[in-house]
């Protein structure tokens, strides 16, 4: 009988490591799950704050016979990373420093599926973005990713870390917090249906275009990247076209039970803001056979679907 494969997760707690431990599962992985503070009950959770290398080398030493590393542990949320830099290169640079450094000397034989972010192109120069664009970061979490995806590169050409570096575009789903665009949007207007909130939704700049995908199409590309995904290489993960925040309120609007206002609130709108940009994912289709298989559309209903019944 074949040994399954098994993964070890950083942030595991959050969003997608969420969605990703659940469906490795049901492609028969054994998943082991590490994320900060207290972890759920059970023999295969972690406590492990990596931006402390001592208790990253005790999670690979806890995690031995992992063939593979999923490093999703970040600071996620831009304006967040902006407020504290320091924190945010400690976890999010730092961090994947010790993951690689103790996976050579723990896991010498498994495979770090890096999460960068396509947030580290910065203003495109042009489009499709593809893999050789160049990395202009432009707000600190892209600036610590950026310096995180390119020394998982030198530690593969050093080292000969088994790596494959993941930039992926904008990607939302039930469960993803309310900080984010697509997310928020949702949740306002089953608060305004449930009449918890007046009928006047927030935004920030409806002008910009982003790249989004459905998190289910996400995770389905970080398992085909373990297995098939050419080692030292970076892959976009992207649906291939931009959809502005405008079109997504509106497609958004249309299926509310009741009439909304919109409302612009400064507070909202970034202070630096890349106009649009999508990107080109023929490399990883190319290497793994990977495509989208969920639309806008989907991605919406489905977060509206789960804020109408998750508000209180």
């Amino acid at each position: 009988m074949k040994t399954p494969m098994q993964a070890l997760i950083t942030g595991a707690a959050g969003f997608v490591g969420q969605w990703l431990a659940s469906y490795l599962r049901t492609q028969g992985w054994r998943v082991l799950c590490a994320d900060r503070g207290p972890v759920a009950a059970g023999d295969d959770w972690f406590s492990c704050d990596v931006s402390d290398r001592a208790q990253v080398s005790g999670l690979m030493r806890w995690a031995a016979g992992s063939t593979h590393v999923f490093h999703l542990a970040a600071v996620s949320f831009v304006p967040h990373a902006s407020r504290n830099p320091v924190g945010c290169f400690e976890i999010n640079l730092l961090g994947t420093i010790h993951a690689a450094t103790c996976m050579k000397e723990c896991l010498p034989g498994a495979r770090l599926i890096f999460i960068s972010s396509s947030e580290v192109y910065g203003p495109p120069q042009f489009l499709p973005v593809t893999e050789e664009h160049p990395l202009n970061p432009m707000n600190p979490y892209a600036i610590a990713k950026a310096a995180a995806d390119q020394f998982c590169a030198y530690y593969h050409a050093t080292e000969s870390l088994d790596v494959v570096r993941m930039r992926p575009a904008n990607h939302s789903g039930p469960g993803q917090a309310d900080s984010f665009v697509l997310s928020n949007f949702a949740r306002q207007i089953a608060l305004i249906e449930r009449e918890k909130q007046e009928p006047v939704l927030q935004v920030g700049n409806l002008d910009a275009a982003r790249d989004f995908l459905h998190v289910q199409d996400v995770v389905r590309g970080y398992e085909l990247a373990a297995l098939h995904g050419r080692s030292g290489e970076a892959y976009n993960l992207c649906s291939g076209k931009a959809v502005s925040i405008r079109e997504a309120l509106d497609r958004l609007l249309g299926h509310s039970t009741r009439p909304i206002q919109i409302e612009q609130d400064p507070s909202r709108v970034r202070k630096s803001e890349v106009s649009e940009i999508y990107g080109s994912h023929e490399k990883f289709t190319r290497d793994t056979g990977w495509r989208p298989e969920l639309d806008i559309d989907t991605l919406l209903d489905g977060l509206l679907s789960y804020w109408r019944v998750n508000i209180p």
